[in-house]
């Protein structure tokens, strides 16, 4: 086992794996699997990494993604000293589980691996950078907590709408049918959807 890094100028010619999550399968956007590719290939090629051709890629929620079989595997690779430098595309799509993100950095250490973390340019083992990987790791579960709630009390304000106009306007004949989907989209939006015959419009 060799020595870590202490800063990216020591990464020249080290073995480079790499580690990429989908918060949902199929999953596009801005932090998609082809913007971690790109960041990594900056990296790699910019710190003059060696490709060691292994890279995990997972579709799970950030606060769980530990348990999957996906990591379990890189961890396993690690152990059996199979490369040297995990690369990260973004700091929050390692882990969004600031407990699980130290446990597994210190895992990663102790077989001799730092973590690169693209965006920010953080190694793990950098002792100079290690307040802003902790900070950017908090961050990152706090984000997910933070959404998590919004999501959660955005879904019972809907239930609650929609409970109380099946009250207002129930479903002909006493049938239990969900109002449609996007009725209470429509509501939300101020479109004035009509109601039943003899009775005002919806706001």
């Amino acid at each position: 086992m060799h020595r870590l890094p202490a800063s990216p100028d020591d990464l020249a010619g080290l073995r480079a794996a790499r580690w990429v999550r989908e918060s949902t399968a199929g999953q596009y956007d801005n932090w998609g699997p082809d913007a971690q590719a790109e960041q990594a290939d900056r990296m790699i090629e910019r710190y003059g990494l060696t490709e060691s051709g292994l890279a995990w890629q997972s579709a799970a929620s950030g606060r769980t993604v530990h348990l999957r079989p996906e990591f379990a595997g890189m961890l396993g690779a690690a152990r059996a000293g199979l490369f040297d430098i995990l690369v990260v595309g973004y700091v929050s799509r390692f882990q969004r589980n600031l407990k699980q993100t130290l446990i597994a950095v210190d895992e990663l250490h102790s077989q001799g691996v730092a973590v690169l973390f693209c965006d920010e340019r953080i190694l793990s083992s950098d002792a100079d950078r290690w307040d802003d990987f902790v900070r950017e790791a908090h961050e990152a579960e706090s984000y997910s907590r933070k959404l998590g709630r919004r999501i959660g009390e955005g879904l019972a304000h809907l239930r609650a709408l929609d409970a109380l106009l099946r009250r207002l306007w129930p479903p002909p004949h006493g049938a239990a049918e969900p109002l449609p989907p996007q009725l209470p989209v429509s509501v939300l939006a101020g479109r004035g959807d009509p109601g039943p015959a003899g009775l005002p419009p919806r706001h």
